[in-house]
């Protein structure tokens, strides 16, 4: 791809500006505001419907950009559904950037769900702040919308005066509103349309694009979330790794505890043992002499 593509940030502008100037010159923008309605096209009407287009035309080429990697992301996530060790962890797609931290952190033992999670919310963010500036040109379309509007009415609020200042006949009077302010009322209404219109069109593109963005991030998380339910003991955590040590000196723990309560059971019967001794020994002796014959 040359330096200078579709994709570059100075494309979008360019060609919206080309484009809206050949409208103009061609007599579209013109055509534009009759079919809404206005019976006369001002310069200035013209001259702002123009900006709309260019800026409408600005904000749907910076979305469309989106589409390819959209369909990247797609695929990859397609491919690892099937077999991750389709994905290679230098691409540059969610499923990859995952992979490979997956590794790193598997690697230095830490806790791969969480760093994970990480990666998730930091592709979300870095979603939703990639779109601003669109988001930006879709709310100043019905801006300048409005501000075509006032200056059409203000052209026409010109004219009338003009009209008035030269005669004070009622007739004149009734002549000029016919002639400079109903036909620019329409004019100038019309812009505002054309601008509403086109803020519509293109939020719609926006939140499409939005939409299927968010969900190549909810995707590629799920992918390895099934692949870390899947994972063998020994990618556990170090609680999971030392279960086995834990149970053996559980084991081995219970085996102590009988021989000690053995132990004690025969201390207790030696005890038992004595103290009978002692009492046999304590209590007083009576001895009988028998005489021999």
């Amino acid at each position: 791809m040359s330096g200078f593509g579709w994709r570059h940030s100075a494309f979008a502008p360019v060609v919206s500006l080309v484009v809206s100037a050949l409208l103009l010159v061609a007599g579209v923008v013109e055509m534009l505001l009759v079919s809404v309605g206005a019976t006369t096209a001002p310069v200035a009407a013209e001259l702002v419907v123009t900006l709309i287009i260019a800026v409408f035309v600005t904000a749907v080429l910076r979305i469309v950009r989106a589409v390819p990697d959209i369909r990247r992301e797609s695929e990859a996530t397609a491919r690892a559904v099937v077999n991750i060790q389709t994905v290679k962890a230098g691409d540059d797609t969610l499923v990859a950037r995952r992979l490979k931290l997956f590794k790193e952190a598997a690697d230095a033992g830490s806790d791969c769900e969480a760093v994970l999670s990480a990666r998730s919310a930091l592709d979300d963010s870095e979603m939703a702040n990639k779109h601003h500036l669109d988001h930006a040109l879709i709310w100043a379309l019905p801006v300048f919308g409005f501000i075509g509007t006032a200056l059409t009415m203000a052209a026409m609020v010109t004219s009338f005066s003009g009209a008035l200042d030269r005669q004070g006949d009622p007739t004149v009077l009734i002549t000029a509103l016919k002639q400079h302010v109903l036909p620019e009322l329409a004019s100038a209404f019309g812009v505002t349309l054309i601008a509403l219109f086109l803020s519509v069109v293109s939020f719609g593109a926006m939140a499409l694009v939005e939409r299927y963005e968010r969900a190549s991030v909810v995707a590629a998380d799920e992918v390895f979330l099934i692949y870390i339910a899947r994972l063998p003991g020994k990618h556990a955590g170090p609680a999971t790794q030392a279960a086995p040590a834990m149970q053996g000196l559980t084991q081995e723990l219970a085996h102590s505890r009988g021989r000690t309560e053995e132990l004690v059971k025969g201390l207790d019967a030696l005890r038992t043992a004595v103290e009978r001794l002692s009492a046999v020994e304590s209590r007083p002796q009576k001895y009988t002499l028998v005489r021999e014959p």
